[in-house]
């Protein structure tokens, strides 16, 4: 990390720069060749594309949809066209975020106009409509990267009627929820009312990163209804927010971007199709944060804010939590956060694990991050997996601090897939 990093409790004090970023003006920015639509289902069911080489294709149209759904959806998945043009082909693509993905590769055109679309009354729509308004929207929150429909259905499951609106932007050079909240706020809030709908009622709060770099005026954290909650300190903030406000965890967090889409949905009747994106680092000329068309391939982003050297670590996220990326080509989805484009990030050699225990003192989780490590080390991953990965937030404290410039934060994400499918097999053995 290039940030100045110091220990509270637990959490991690980090070095703050958002302010360049956050307050130059919100631009789109413009496809300049192909974009690249991934074609996934986030519910982990089949999709089959229908559409081929050279078909047209307009904005809002449909280019995927899953052969047979998933048992935890209330209907079929979608992918609809971010942009009008025509059907390039389809390339198999290595995401950050999604793996080993399907892309439909589509040339721009302007001539073709999009589809019209069909607004709803949110008063004269049902609990169920709201939702599956939402759930054709193919809303993704930004918050987990998680379907918000299947947030949704799991907090009716339990029965929660609690909302937090999260714009904790807490890592060093990300802005994006902050400046969605800045621009947006109506939007958000409308959003809220959206997702209580679909809950059948409920209150709601805004959790909102408050440092000194950034001051957001006064009548910005004005939402009607819904409670602002300003929140300073260490990395991660999540933690710091669940503990003082929701300590039974008993409550849905939607990341505000995912909540501004939910209100689109409803009011125009458009699927979530772009993303705010923090572009920054130290080699981004003009930082900002931008709207940019999902499936823009991460070269036009960095061509429209220019950089000044030559990075080194072309970051899929922030620094805390993103993959580095090596092709550019490599496109926005939904859910993208932030572009962090670095030239250093100023961390030590990697060394083995030294079993300082600096991890366990920053987890929020309380977890024995260097036990795992020390059977990762040794290429035992089922034992690795033992040590609560399950629980593991994957908020990157434990990297920040580690003096072995270990991967921890993404060793213990991959743990925490190896433990869920290891309980997986076992529940499926006991039925």
């Amino acid at each position: 990390m290039n940030v100045s990093i110091f220990n509270t409790g637990k959490y991690v004090g980090l070095e703050q720069h958002k302010e360049p970023a956050f307050s130059a003006p919100l631009n789109s920015v413009p496809l300049r060749g192909n974009a690249y639509v991934p074609i996934y289902d986030p519910y982990g069911g089949n999709m089959r594309p229908v559409v081929r080489d050279g078909d047209r294709c307009a904005r809002f149209s449909l280019l995927a949809r899953t052969t047979k759904p998933h048992s935890n959806q209330i209907g079929p998945s979608w992918v609809m066209s971010p942009v009008s043009g025509y059907v390039q082909g389809i390339k198999t693509m290595e995401h950050p975020m999604l793996g080993r993905v399907l892309c439909v590769v589509i040339r721009p055109d302007s001539s073709v106009p999009p589809l019209p679309t069909t607004p709803h009354s949110l008063n004269a729509m049902t609990e169920d409509g709201v939702l599956r308004a939402i759930h054709q929207a193919g809303i993704i929150d930004e918050f987990d990267h998680r379907p918000l429909t299947e947030k949704i259905l799991q907090a009716k499951e339990r029965d929660i009627r609690e909302v937090a609106a999260i714009a904790l932007d807490d890592s060093p050079y990300v802005s994006s929820a902050l400046k969605t909240v800045s621009e947006f706020g109506m939007e958000v809030s409308d959003g809220i009312n959206v997702v209580l709908k679909a809950l059948d009622g409920g209150s709601a709060k805004l959790a909102i990163y408050d440092c000194d770099e950034i001051h957001m005026d006064a009548e910005k954290y004005s939402f009607g209804f819904i409670k602002p909650i300003k929140m300073r300190g260490g990395f991660p903030l999540i933690s710091k927010f669940k503990h003082q406000y929701y300590p039974k965890g008993n409550f849905l967090p939607v990341g505000v971007q995912a909540l501004r889409s939910a209100a689109q949905a409803l009011s125009v009747g458009i699927p979530q199709t772009n993303s705010i994106v923090t572009v920054s680092g130290d080699c981004v000329k003009h930082p900002g944060n931008l709207v940019v068309v999902n499936g823009t391939p991460i070269e036009d982003v960095l061509r429209f804010v220019g950089v000044n050297k030559v990075p080194n670590y072309v970051i899929f996220g922030d620094t805390m939590t993103g993959n580095t990326v090596s092709d550019l080509q490599t496109p926005i989805v939904a859910g993208t956060r932030a572009i962090t484009v670095m030239n250093s990030l100023s961390r030590p050699d990697k060394t083995s694990c030294t079993r300082c225990g600096k991890c366990v003192t920053v987890c929020p989780m309380d977890l024995p991050v260097y036990e795992a490590m020390r059977h990762y080390e040794r290429g035992e991953i089922d034992e690795a997996s033992q040590f609560g990965a399950e629980y593991c937030s994957g908020c990157g404290a434990c990297s920040a601090v580690c003096p072995a410039s270990l991967e921890t934060a993404q060793i213990m994400r991959n743990l925490k897939k190896v433990k869920l499918k290891l309980i997986e097999r076992e529940n499926s053995k006991g039925n």
